[in-house]
């Protein structure tokens, strides 16, 4: 079922007939993963389990193993991954963040698919 679009940190987008662009298929999962993962951990008042909070931990001293850990955890509550095989994920430190990199199948397409982002304070 499509879902409107809205990429993270980005507005909404129209159709030339000024209606707002749905999205489904894997761009939706990617659209939903980087939500839950970006969203600050009890970020949603009505769903205060959501979200990994990925930005909060920046200026921690960073434990890769325990960041790997949460996006795993993440990654595995969207039911359009699918759980075999299991999603690769890289994490690495940057400048003042961290930037990461995961590799899943979709379970809508069976395609692989490699999503990425960094995030900074």
């Amino acid at each position: 079922m499509p879902d409107i679009q809205q990429m993270w940190g980005a507005d909404f987008t129209l159709t030339p007939s000024g209606d707002l662009n749905l999205v489904d298929g894997d761009d939706l999962t990617r659209e939903r993963l980087l939500r839950r993962l970006l969203t600050t951990v009890r970020g949603y008042i009505f769903h205060q389990s959501y979200g990994a909070g990925i930005p909060q931990r920046i200026g921690d001293t960073l434990d890769s193993n325990v960041v790997t850990a949460v996006i795993s955890a993440q990654v595995r509550k969207e039911a359009t991954v699918a759980t075999t095989p299991a999603p690769q994920i890289t994490v690495t430190p940057i400048l003042n963040g961290v930037s990461a990199y995961i590799k899943y199948t979709s379970a809508i397409t069976g395609q692989h698919i490699a999503l990425s982002f960094d995030t900074s304070n």
